[in-house]
C-alpha cells in the first residue's frame, strides 16, 4: 500500500510535464530552411527539427533566456538559437547549406 501511495505522489508532476514546441517563420522565400518546427523533449537535451518533409533529431542546449537547437549532418550543420521571451530566433548553417538569418518564432506548447 505504501508503494502505491508513493507512486501516486509522483503522478501529478509527470502529468504536467510536456515538451516545448516552437514554430519559426522564414523571413523571405530565399530562406525556406528557416521555416521550421523545433521540439525540445521534456527533461532532456534532445529534440527534433522539422523542415518541410525533413525531420531530424537534434541536441538542445539551454542558455540564458535561449534554447539552442543543433543538428550536425553529413556535410552541413543547422543551428537555431531561439529566444522564447522575445519571440525571435537566429539561424545559421554551415557546409553545403551555408547561410544565416533572423526571424520570428512562437511557442505553441509548454507555456
Amino acid at each position: 500500500m505504501k508503494k502505491i501511495a508513493l507512486l501516486l505522489a509522483f503522478l501529478p508532476a509527470a502529468a504536467f510535464a510536456e515538451e516545448r514546441v516552437f514554430e519559426c517563420d522564414a523571413p523571405d522565400a530565399e530562406h525556406p530552411e528557416m521555416a521550421a518546427k523545433l521540439v525540445k523533449y521534456d527533461g532532456q537535451q534532445k529534440g527534433h527539427i522539422t523542415i518541410g518533409d525533413i525531420d531530424k533529431d537534434v541536441d538542445v542546449f539551454p542558455g540564458l533566456d535561449t534554447l539552442t537547437y543543433l543538428y550536425i549532418g553529413d556535410g552541413y550543420t543547422l543551428h537555431y538559437n531561439v529566444h522564447p521571451e522575445k519571440g525571435t530566433f537566429d539561424y545559421s548553417a554551415s557546409g553545403s547549406k551555408s547561410g544565416w538569418g533572423k526571424g520570428a518564432c512562437r511557442e505553441i506548447t509548454g507555456q
